[in-house]
């Protein structure tokens, strides 16, 4: 029977609670507001975190911090880094630090969950303090972690039981066969799993057959924090090694330190490099700590050429992958000692040796690539034909487009029209490249100038070089202003841009685990996980994360990123990632310091991202410095003559301020300005913007002497890679400002170039 009395009786006992339980209880984290606590995350404010009551016993107080997952699924894990880099100060930080990842460790982020694991296994093997230890298990043997198999708490479970002595039981739990074989594609979880395991079982149940595993391990795993754990921690056990070994592996670990390395290895070398046979990945450790000290170079050389008679006594028929590679190291290091040496024509012998012995096509192309080098060292002239004999050898042509730039520029300056044409034409028959656009537009021009005769069009030339979608803008839109076309792209407006990129709206939660560091103030930690985890993203999803950098200032990581995942063979076009990666932060300065020196803001921005990707307090090996990069001297020339002029004098007893954004857009345009009247042109004045005044000059009156080039192609004669590149990287970021936010073409902005 129907009681409405009753019925509104339970609805006020059992909903009101409920209301209450939600709005009140729900609301709070750690006993403030749940908006607040949100805040006070993203500001890096951990106050309400060190101040929090929580409960005795270690597992309670993870299960309270889980509250912060309420926040953001990897909220606890943030607040774990922020509080484990914060000073020592609070002795509470270190039980916290423990706490947070704890607390993460349940989080419904399963990457929050398997980098909290990550964190604590070493915290947890390294720890003097056997409780802090015991409290990690409590809490894997809690709530529902103790029926996950992940591997990364797996891992962690294994690294507890180890480090309390039950060695049988952490053998067990991550067995040997659990981790992949192949230790390079193995999961970080699965190689300290394999580590672990390994050492649990020597101190269970020593045996050769297990002394072979753990050598294969430790001598081959990549190196890092699990290297530099297990070295020491192999050190302990009695009889594993011996000490020579142990030298070699503290060599692996000091890879860094090149004489550190030699002092560590070089004893292992009196049985005649058995080791280095057996692990020959452990060769380049050695072959570069003697490449990098001179005056161990003829020492060096001397071993790896034993060690190549050696090996070329082995019998043939052996098959052994191991010497094959073992060969291959030698003589390559044989070939880079030689190359640090000034030998290059021995240095390229031992290359064209190793070539035959190359394991892969990257190593095959390394070979040929120094080979190359080395010719352009010592016999330039002679590069042209080595070029056209070794590229049906080459596997990634994009490996060879820095020598094939150094080789169209002799060429350029020796006139060698013939040669290019030559050039171009085996390149053609490899199909498209940056490199094909290059050599394409030059032999146009050089046709077009009378310098070479052909039988097809300077157009059809061209043609090649503006439908090589793979080619720079400043070679596609400098072809295509010859053939009166446009390079047309959907433009779009900022508004619309930032509409778009919000409405991609479909992230994983990798993604989602990245971007979290940037809304909850750990954005300083971002960068290993962002490049761990890369691979695996969508181009939304890292267009998404490419933005977040943009949005917090740090302008250098997002045009890497974007630069990266548009270089990926899957990429495909999508015109958001030309506004990621041509932003305008300082736009206010910087179009009117622009305008005020008569220079298109287009120009001004392609020059200051390409110098300093709008960093303002970044500073070169050279000592320029802030978003123009300008040199200190060049700096207090230009601030004297805008003070004469009755500009802001920007002069001061302590030197100028280059990091300040609005002292160094006003320098940097009236020096580009400067430039451009000296020298007439934009283009002349970016090559001495990068290379100086007096060298742009010289290369003039070279240029003059042997008959004045036109100008696009006595820019490819400039002898200095870097000044050659720099003037096509800023024009092409300037034609693509100019096309995005300007209403040009592209062509209009490289055309002005030139004017």
């Amino acid at each position: 029977m129907y009681r409405p009395g009753i019925n509104r009786f339970l609805r006020f006992v059992f909903i009101i609670p409920l209301f209450l339980l939600t709005h009140c209880g729900m609301a709070q984290i750690l006993g403030i507001p749940k908006h607040e606590a949100a805040e006070l995350l993203r500001a890096g404010n951990l106050d309400f975190i060190q101040q929090a009551n929580l409960p005795a016993g270690f597992s309670r107080a993870a299960a309270e911090l889980e509250q912060l997952n309420r926040i953001h699924p990897a909220a606890a894990f943030y607040s774990g880094l922020l509080i484990g880099n914060a000073p020592n100060t609070n002795p509470r930080n270190r039980e916290l630090e423990l706490l947070l990842f704890s607390a993460a460790l349940d989080s419904p982020s399963f990457a929050a969950s398997r980098e909290a694991a990550l964190r604590l296994i070493p915290l947890v093997l390294e720890t003097q303090e056997a409780q802090e230890v015991r409290n990690i298990l409590s809490v894997l043997d809690s709530r529902n972690l103790n029926r996950r198999q992940d591997l990364h708490l797996s891992a962690l479970r294994a690294a507890c039981l180890y480090r309390l002595g039950s060695y049988n039981e952490a053998r067990g739990l991550f067995s040997i066969d659990h981790a992949a074989a192949n230790l390079a594609t193995a999961s970080t979880a699965e190689r300290w799993g394999k580590a672990i395991s390994l050492l649990a079982s020597w101190k269970v149940s020593p045996s050769e057959t297990l002394r072979q595993e753990i050598s294969d391990f430790l001598f081959t795993i990549p190196s890092g924090e699990i290297l530099r754990w297990a070295n020491r921690e192999a050190r302990s056990l009695e009889a594993l090694f011996e000490p020579e070994e142990f030298m070699v592996l503290a060599g692996r670990v000091l890879s860094g330190n090149h004489r550190a390395v030699l002092l560590n290895m070089t004893p292992a070398l009196s049985d005649c490099g058995g080791i280095f046979f057996r692990y020959p990945n452990l060769i380049p450790y050695l072959g570069r700590a003697f490449q990098f000290t001179p005056a161990m170079r003829t020492e060096g050389l001397g071993l790896f050429e034993t060690w190549i008679t050696r090996l070329d006594e082995k019998d043939p028929s052996a098959n052994d992958e191991r010497l094959r590679t073992a060969r291959y190291m030698s003589l390559f290091f044989s070939g880079r000692i030689e190359r640090a040496r000034g030998n290059h024509s021995a240095s390229s012998e031992f290359f064209t040796r190793a070539l035959e012995f190359a394991p892969n096509d990257i190593q095959a192309d390394a070979c040929i690539w120094y080979i190359l080098m080395n010719t352009l060292a010592s016999n330039p002239s002679a590069a042209p034909t080595l070029v056209i004999g070794t590229m049906p050898q080459w596997r990634d042509l994009s490996t060879f487009s820095a020598i094939l730039d150094r080789v169209s520029s002799n060429l350029a300056r020796q006139r060698r029209w013939d040669d290019i044409l030559e050039i171009f034409l085996h390149l053609e028959a490899r199909g498209p490249s940056a490199s094909l656009a290059q050599y394409a537009w030059i032999t146009g021009r050089a046709l077009e100038e009378g310098f070479i005769r052909s039988s097809r069009s300077a157009e059809s030339f061209f043609r090649v070089a503006y439908e090589t979608e793979s080619a720079s803008f400043y070679y596609r839109a400098m072809a295509a202003s010859r053939l009166g076309l446009n390079i047309a792209l959907p433009r779009g407006n900022p508004g619309t841009r930032r509409q778009n990129l919000a409405q991609q709206t479909t992230i994983g939660y990798d993604a989602e685990f990245l971007l979290g560091f940037f809304e909850y103030g750990a954005t300083a930690f971002v960068l290993p996980y962002l490049r761990a985890l890369e691979e695996s993203l969508s181009f939304p999803e890292l267009r998404k994360v490419a933005e977040a950098f943009g949005n917090i200032g740090q302008w250098q990581e997002s045009l890497r990123l974007v630069a990266r995942y548009t270089r990926r063979s899957d990429y495909v076009f999508d015109i958001q990632d030309l506004y990621l990666a041509h932003p305008r932060p300082y736009l206010e300065l910087i179009e009117r310091h622009s305008r005020e020196e008569g220079i298109g803001p287009e120009l001004f921005f392609g020059l200051v991202r390409t110098e300093s990707h709008f960093m303002r307090a970044i500073g070169s090996h050279a000592g320029a410095l802030g978003l123009a990069q300008l040199m200190p001297a060049t700096a207090e020339d230009m601030a004297t003559r805008i003070a004469r002029r009755g500009g802001p004098d920007y002069r001061n007893p302590t030197g100028i301020d280059l990091t300040d954004p609005e002292i160094n857009i006003h320098l940097g345009a009236f020096y580009l300005r400067h430039l451009v009247n000296n020298l007439g042109n934009t283009m002349l004045a970016l090559k001495a913007y990068n290379g100086g005044q007096g060298r742009v000059r010289r290369w003039l009156a070279e240029d003059r002497q042997l008959g004045a080039l036109p100008m696009d192609l006595f820019l490819e004669t400039i002898e200095f890679p870097e000044t050659r590149e720099y003037g096509r990287r800023v024009l092409s970021a300037a034609a693509v400002y100019g096309y995005l936010y300007y209403g040009m073409t592209m062509e209009e902005v490289a055309a002005s170039f030139f004017r």
